[in-house]
């Protein structure tokens, strides 16, 4: 297995088995691609999904979408059309990541799809996000401000001719600015109305998005947590490991040193018995010899 296999086969895994994949992964890697490996990051849960599509060879149409849009707006073109088709298939690939992540064990929540909303958009909008999610190693989800040079200024305008005129649209125009004048007031009325419910419109929507926003930041935190707590279910589960073999080799000495202690006392015994044995040999031998002076003297 070389670094670039180990790396599609980590971010397909479910986050939850991040870490211990990672560390089974890097421990069938060369030294500095193991090292690599180990500074992977775990991707949050709406990365996970992007990179799911990924895997599932559906995120194809969006980036060929981008490049499609991305020359339409270099044109001066039309987007309506193309806007229209990345809504239906941003919307599309969305419901595919939640089907796709319940079939994994972990479901989407609504703020986590919306971030592989996001993201999806961002990969349309900016080539280097493209480039990220083709990739298929995501470990944060991506944002775009706006659709290429969008967020700034108007896609350059093609030049159009001066329109012509003729007596009669310059007579409807006089006529349109006579009955301008007679109802400019209830205009004016209208107008402050409009402005009034647009301007509730934009709080209101301001709003919401800024409960989206709390609601995407709880579930990165929650994420962030559930994170270190894998990392440090990992952690503790090694020391354990190690505090097991440690008793083990404990157990090991234990037996050993009574092993010892029991030959120790059987040796022991053993010399008590030879150097008693000995003592008694050297009576006999004591003995004999007196016998034999004694027997020889008789003889004499």
């Amino acid at each position: 297995m070389d670094f670039d296999e180990a790396a599609d086969e980590l971010y397909g895994v479910l986050p939850s088995e991040f870490t211990a994949t990672r560390k089974r992964l890097a421990g069938e890697l060369p030294r500095d691609d193991a090292r690599r490996l180990t500074a992977m990051r775990r991707p949050t849960v709406p990365a996970w999904a992007v990179n799911l599509l990924v895997r599932d060879d559906a995120v194809g149409p969006v980036l060929e979408l981008g490049e499609r849009m991305r020359a339409a707006w270099s044109e001066g073109g039309d987007l309506t059309a193309l806007d229209r088709e990345r809504d239906s298939l941003v919307d599309g690939l969305v419901r595919r990541a939640r089907t796709l992540a319940d079939e994994a064990g972990r479901p989407l929540s609504d703020a986590f799809a919306d971030e592989v909303d996001e993201t999806l958009r961002a990969a349309i909008a900016d080539p280097s996000a493209a480039e990220a999610v083709r990739a298929g190693r995501l470990d944060h989800p991506l944002r775009h401000a706006g659709f290429g040079p969008f967020g700034a200024a108007p896609p350059p305008a093609r030049p159009k001719p001066p329109p012509h005129r003729t007596k009669k649209a310059r007579d409807d125009d006089e006529a349109a600015r006579k009955e301008r004048g007679d109802d400019e007031a209830a205009r004016k009325e209208r107008e402050d109305g409009e402005a009034a419910r647009k301007e509730r419109e934009r709080r209101e929507r301001q709003e919401r998005e800024r409960r989206a926003e709390r609601a995407r930041a709880a579930e990165r935190e929650a994420e962030e947590a559930e994170r270190s707590l894998a990392e440090w279910a990992s952690s503790v589960e090694e020391a354990r490991r190690r505090l097991a073999d440690a008793e083990r080799d404990l157990d090991d000495l234990r037996r050993r040193v009574h092993e010892a202690e029991a030959r120790q006392t059987d040796l022991s015994r053993r010399t008590q018995v030879a150097e008693r044995e000995h003592r008694r040999a050297e009576r006999t031998a004591r003995e004999a010899r007196r016998r034999a002076r004694d027997l020889a003297a008789d003889a004499s």
